[in-house]
């Protein structure tokens, strides 16, 4: 019998939000399914913000290898175009699809707008539901006034209940096919804002605190906090963590809703429960998903489970990609084959902050209009970017010169492509400068790798671990380029 699968990515959760990589708080849902399944220590993301990675896991490619990430789309008046042409021509094995393809019946369900419909990750499932608030209330003040009220009392999510409900429905007409189920849950995205009873502070702070972690275009102070131009209150960093790792706890408890259902259905299950990136929380001084690519972005929490299907238990030290993740399910669900053996480097690429988040549209204009000198939080640099009116933010120092630079292998050139839409293209920039703006959004040089490797791979043990600290390895643009390993 061909086994349900179910993939829960759990969106910006990094690997210590969950007690079993030594979060600070109870996840009882997420102990069962460590203990009763394998865990692995140091899963490695692909890239740090959520339409690569995922793309990357549907596609077991990188994102310079798919190419769904922000080289396909555009900003305009502070909105993005969609990403859908970019995801329905990848032309590869996608892993709704391929379960399609073995007589799967495919549903996903996603809390994020850039895994939807609109931004093509229908593709190969036979349903796809884009989860939001979907309570009527009256237009104008009268429903402004009671939306508001909702949520300060803590009784809107991100849309996890309404995933554990759709879920439950899909369960309840599967018949006799097996089911391939996708899940996108939101609740560890910033604005942090957990319903009762997982608020840690008293209902009428709710409308102060959901905004201390940017819940607007405009309210987006960590790129401040980030660029080192604007020291954040005394106690942001402790009151951005505690509502964080709060937010964990809900989505932990929204996981061991699923696993109720599985349990009240019977049919033997693989679930897989994984994050796309992980946040900063004030080490470095950085926030949020953007501005770096370090361990607190890339590692993140993988378990797979499945007793019923004999996947086994333990845990697994060594580092491991999420590129091979569907690879190894697809094996799962053919008689139970034997998992992808590694042998790969674990490559991570980093794409700069104004290419997936945008330029605030109040900054935006600004620059449109030539007042870049009134631009407190980001300074533009006209040697930056395609043109005027579309710099990229950039510390407020003069540029420096740096004597060093990222080492890559014998015959790598010695400077840092930025690739704008250019698609790794030299900017023109001065060469020092991609590296001045790298290591002024908060990413050390000295003895850090852009581009991390590691041999092994999905269900591997080993080999070694993933070359960090001390041992500079690739080049990355600020575009996402590797330009090379």
């Amino acid at each position: 019998m061909q086994p349900d699968v179910l993939v829960i990515i759990c969106d910006t959760a990094r690997a210590d939000a969950f007690r079993p990589w030594d979060g600070p708080h109870p996840t009882p849902a997420m102990e069962r399914l460590a203990r009763e399944g394998i865990v692995y220590s140091q899963a490695t993301s692909q890239a740090p913000w959520t339409l690569p990675s995922t793309a990357s896991i549907f596609s077991g490619k990188l994102p310079t290898e798919h190419g769904i990430s922000g080289d396909c789309f555009e900003w305009t008046d502070g909105r993005p175009s969609s990403p859908g042409g970019a995801v329905r021509g990848f032309d590869g094995p996608w892993l709704p699809e391929t379960f399609r393809e073995r007589g799967y019946r495919t549903w996903g369900a996603s809390c994020n707008i850039w895994i939807s419909p609109w931004g093509g990750f229908d593709r190969g499932f036979d349903e796809f539901d884009h989860l939001h608030d979907k309570v009527r209330l009256p237009q104008g003040k009268v429903g402004n006034l009671l939306r508001k009220a909702r949520r300060l009392y803590g009784k809107v999510d991100r849309g996890g209940r309404q995933a554990v409900e759709a879920f439950g429905r899909q369960y309840a007409v599967a018949g006799s096919r097996p089911l391939f189920g996708f899940v996108n849950l939101m609740e560890c995205h910033a604005p942090y804002d957990p319903p009762r009873p997982f608020y840690p502070y008293a209902p009428w702070k709710r409308a102060q605190t959901r905004h201390l972690s940017g819940g607007s275009t405009k309210s987006r102070r960590f790129l401040s906090y980030n660029a080192g131009l604007v020291e954040p209150p005394r106690d942001y960093i402790e009151r951005v963590r505690e509502l964080y790792y709060h937010s964990a706890r809900y989505e932990d408890w929204l996981v061991g809703r699923f696993l109720q259902v599985v349990g009240d259905r019977g049919r033997p299950t693989v679930i897989a429960v994984v994050a796309d990136h992980g946040e900063n929380l004030g080490e470095r001084g950085l926030f949020n998903h953007n501005s770096s690519m370090g361990q607190t972005l890339l590692r993140v929490p993988l378990v797979v489970w499945g007793p019923k299907v004999g996947l086994g238990d333990g845990r697994v030290e060594e580092p491991v990609s999420l590129l091979g993740l569907g690879e190894w399910l697809r094996a799962v669900a053919d008689a139970g084959g034997e998992p992808v053996r590694g042998g790969e480097p674990i490559v991570s690429e980093y794409e700069s902050t104004v290419r997936h988040n945008g330029i605030p549209a109040d900054i935006q204009g600004m620059l449109d209009a030539g007042r870049s000198d009134r631009v407190p939080s980001l300074v533009y640099h006209p040697a930056v970017g395609p043109g005027p009116g579309h710099g990229t933010p950039v510390g407020p120092r003069a540029v420096p010169a740096l004597p060093r630079r990222v080492a890559g292998p014998p015959g790598a050139p010695p400077h840092v492509r930025d690739g704008g839409r250019g698609r790794g293209r030299d900017r023109g920039a001065p060469p020092d400068l991609g590296l001045y703006r790298l290591e002024m959004m908060g990413f050390p040089l000295d003895g850090w790798a852009l581009s991390l490797l590691s041999f092994g791979g999905f269900g591997t043990r080993g080999p070694g671990p993933i070359l960090m600290q001390g041992d500079p390895v690739g080049v990355v643009g600020l575009a996402g380029r590797r330009t090379h390993c």
